[in-house]
């Protein structure tokens, strides 16, 4: 990989994403967790709840799972298929990124609900929504630590020289 795609606009260092895996998981998890917790008060009588430490749990490992086996990997090809791309204007470079990250979104939901459902892949939505929405989870907490990772070597920089 030559110096020039390293210091791109779309390199994103692997520590950060594995960070942005991490910190994705950990929100998702806590969201869904809050979502499907009923209170005590509103707990109907002979029923089952899951606690909130189970839910969040098991949806921590789901979504680590869909993460690191399926939308990682395929960031890091993503990244260097933009990478290669020559745009010269933010707005190009965001929209860009936006449609290749929805695209890596759809591409893992087929990829997830046909190992999950096998046959039955195009029945249900749910996954789709769900992954769709993980990747684009994902690409915020990566864009907003990569710009954190940006401006500190930026000022950095700045005082060394300065």
């Amino acid at each position: 990989m030559s110096k020039q795609s390293l210091q791109s606009y779309w390199y994103v260092p692997f520590p950060i994403k594995l960070l942005a895996v991490i910190l994705t998981c950990v929100s998702l998890s806590m969201v869904i967790g809050l979502m499907r917790y009923v209170p005590l008060a509103e707990r109907a009588e002979d029923t089952y709840y899951y606690p909130f430490w189970y839910t969040l749990i098991i949806s921590l490992l789901i979504n680590l799972a869909v993460l690191l086996f399926l939308i990682l990997p395929l960031s890091l090809f993503v990244d260097q298929v933009l990478a290669s791309l020559k745009l010269n204007r933010s707005v190009s470079k965001v929209i860009c990124k936006i449609l290749a990250y929805f695209l890596l979104g759809v591409g893992s939901a087929l990829l997830f609900s046909i190992f999950v459902y096998r046959m039955h892949a195009f029945q249900n939505a749910g996954p789709y929504q769900y992954v769709v929405i993980t990747t684009f989870v994902f690409l915020l907490w990566q864009s907003g630590l990569g710009w954190i990772l940006n401006r500190s070597r930026k000022q950095k920089q700045q005082t060394s020289t300065g």
